[in-house]
């Protein structure tokens, strides 16, 4: 099978030959305490952005109806002591005129003077604002949101995935910190990257481009692999983010990579390296505001409430489910750790005649099991934290059961089986005989924008059956971008029949937070200077390709990068396409493209709606226009700190 990224360079080969306004004071009560600690970063080569103790900002996630994970780091440029109190404090305003919650932790060099406090007795759907004091500091001031526990009228999501800190300027992540209407932020994995793509040399911290220097390499140990969380963290725009809501994040490929390896030239002897999985999992937990899960494999939370640190009793285990009330349930699975080069054992006894898992056995029957008991229990949408495309996207078989050879876009294209018996499962052949209903999978790893439904039949001769693509009438976020992309502008439907029923959920994936797409290999492949028109008309080329021979393809474009917008009603789900121009710092936020999912069947309707099918909005009658959430929280003080990065 042909690398991803060798069908795309070879591919192009044939098809090309004819920082914010306003700010806030986030002094608090320590600042002007007595210092303590060793503060004086003179000469420290340690990635930073923000003045010591608190230098890499706070963080929040996996939020529940009462409690919530905060996070935060101590940085001193030597260690002044083994352990360190660190004071953390919860309020109800940015001002924090009155503190609700409060307590001290301890931090030591075991957990990477990180701080991870699990904070209950909250309210359901409330905003809060949480700081941290250490010698005499105090760390910006962040802002966080609960889980509702009873039906909203909306619940506002962004999603997100591949963050290469060297392939953009991340303007997407500033856009993303200025949004008040938001419940939380999923990433779908690589949250950070073992190493610089060849292809995406777009910046480097202290614009050190040398493959000598550790933070532009691949890590070699444990410290090496908690410094990259350190990198990506002294990004202001990731940053800021962070402090402004509450995430929920799932690894990938690039976080847990252990073998040493560049696509950059290097001098560095790979036998050199220590890293293991155990590494890469544990930094993770620690630089990540990741509640942790029972070693038991039930995916169940290890709930602190004592204020001490929520350490997970083994760090390879990262499935989970966030309920939010009626209207949706968030779970995130790991279709990564069970790939063989990790070396973990797999139970596929689920499947038949000897076929590879990806999730293994107990993930696949808890992940199952949970979303028939979530359609069980009434709530409206499962929306999944998803590593990778699941959708087919690849060359077609032309009659079902003659399998044609494949290119390995998505790794599911090894594991047709699994995959085949989850969509089964969720179109009713379970315990129940329960057909689950409005799922949406989001999904990262592939660096393009893809609105898919999910089916498992890749034979182009079915009862499946779409409309025709058509050019995307909207621009991308430069000027060379347009077209972009392609997509479905009817909804084949027949009259009040569905032409598309074998459905069983839809799949929404906003490109990457910069790690390249299409247009930056054909560039690359035909020894083009970066913004040739030739890049984008080969990644035209290909995306043609991929949505005429994949039926369930509704659109794609592989050149954009971003993030996406969910909103969610109990009528509808709506996606948004945001994309911003990786090489240019401060790009504007692009709204470049809107699809629409609903809920319930309207045959009356014109024309009609089905579910489990995502649909452009143009097929409906709509206007691509941007959401608007019905509340807004006031944003978490911006520290002038934040406008002078270092």
């Amino acid at each position: 099978m042909m690398k991803r990224r060798q069908f795309l360079k070879s591919g192009a080969l044939l098809l090309t030959a004819p920082l914010l306004p306003g700010c806030g004071d986030s002094s608090g009560p320590g600042r002007s305490g007595s210092s303590g600690g060793n503060l004086d970063d003179t000469g420290m080569d340690f990635p930073l952005v923000l003045p010591l103790p608190f230098a890499h900002g706070v963080a929040s996630g996996d939020p529940l109806a009462d409690r919530v994970i905060l996070w935060t780091r101590i940085t001193e440029s030597t260690p002044s002591a083994s352990q360190i109190p660190v004071d953390w404090e919860v309020s109800a305003t940015p001002d924090f005129v009155s503190v609700l919650k409060s307590g001290t932790q301890l931090t030591e060099a075991s957990r990477d003077w990180t701080v991870k406090v699990d904070v209950t007795s909250l309210s359901p759907a409330t905003t809060y604002y949480y700081r941290f004091h250490a010698f005499g500091q105090t760390s910006i001031v962040g802002r966080t949101r609960t889980a509702p526990a009873t039906m909203v009228e909306e619940v506002r999501f962004a999603v997100l995935a591949c963050s290469s800190y060297w392939s953009s300027y991340w303007s997407g992540l500033g856009h993303l910190a200025d949004r008040n209407d938001l419940d939380l932020v999923l990433h779908c994995g690589d949250y950070i990257y073992d190493f610089v793509d060849e292809d995406e040399e777009v910046r480097a911290r202290k614009d050190i481009k040398d493959t000598a220097y550790v933070d532009y390499r691949d890590w070699l140990n444990l410290d090496e692999v908690r410094r990259r969380y350190a990198l990506f963290r002294s990004d202001p725009n990731l940053l800021r983010a962070h402090q402004q809501h509450p995430w929920m994040i799932v690894w990938d490929n690039h976080d847990l990579s252990t073998g040493y390896g560049n696509e950059l030239a290097s001098d560095i002897d790979p036998a050199t390296s220590t890293c293991t999985l155990d590494d890469t999992t544990r930094a993770f937990y620690e630089w990540t505001p990741t509640r942790p899960v029972k070693a038991d494999g039930s995916g169940e939370f290890i709930l602190v409430n004592d204020g001490s640190y929520p350490a997970p009793p083994d760090a390879k285990l990262i499935y989970r489910k966030l309920p939010y009330g009626p209207m949706v349930d968030f779970f995130g699975i790991d279709t990564q750790s069970n790939l063989p080069g990790y070396g973990l054992p797999v139970d596929a006894s689920h499947l038949a005649d000897g076929a590879p898992s990806l999730f293994g056995r107990q993930q696949f029957e808890w992940f199952t099991g949970h979303m028939v008991a979530s359609q069980q229990n009434g709530v409206r949408w499962r929306v999944v934290n998803n590593q990778t495309w699941l959708a087919p996207v690849d060359i077609p078989d032309v009659v079902d059961g003659i399998p044609t050879p494949k290119l390995g876009i998505s790794r599911w294209t090894d594991y047709a089986q699994e995959r085949t018996l989850l969509c089964q499962t969720l179109r009713g052949d379970n315990a129940q005989s329960l057909r689950v209903r409005n799922n949406v999978f989001v999904s990262g790893d592939a660096h393009g924008n893809l609105g898919s439904d999910l089916i498992e039949d890749t034979a182009l001769l079915s009862s499946y059956v779409s409309g025709l693509p058509v050019p995307n009438p909207r621009q991308g976020s430069t000027t060379i971008n347009v077209p972009a992309g392609y997509l479905r502008a009817t909804t084949a439907a027949l009259g009040p029949i569905s032409t598309r029923a074998d459905s069983v959920g839809v799949e929404f994936a906003p490109s990457s937070m910069g790690r390249g797409g299409a247009d930056e290999l054909v560039t690359n492949a035909l020894s083009l200077e970066p913004g040739n028109p030739l890049g984008v008309v080969g990644a035209r080329a290909i995306e043609l390709a991929l949505i005429t021979a994949n039926k369930n393809v509704q659109f794609v474009e592989w050149v954009d990068h971003g993030y996406g917008i969910v909103s969610l009603t109990d009528e509808r789900a709506i996606f948004e396409y945001w994309w911003q121009d990786k090489l240019t710092p401060e790009s504007p936020d692009v709204l470049g493209n809107q699809m629409v999912s609903w809920a319930e069947e309207n045959t009356s309707a014109l024309p009609a709606r089905f579910p489990d099918q995502i649909d452009s909005v143009i097929a409906h009658g709509m206007t691509v226009s941007a959401t608007q959430g019905n509340r807004s929280a006031e944003p978490a003080p911006l520290d002038t700190a934040l406008l002078n990065p270092r």
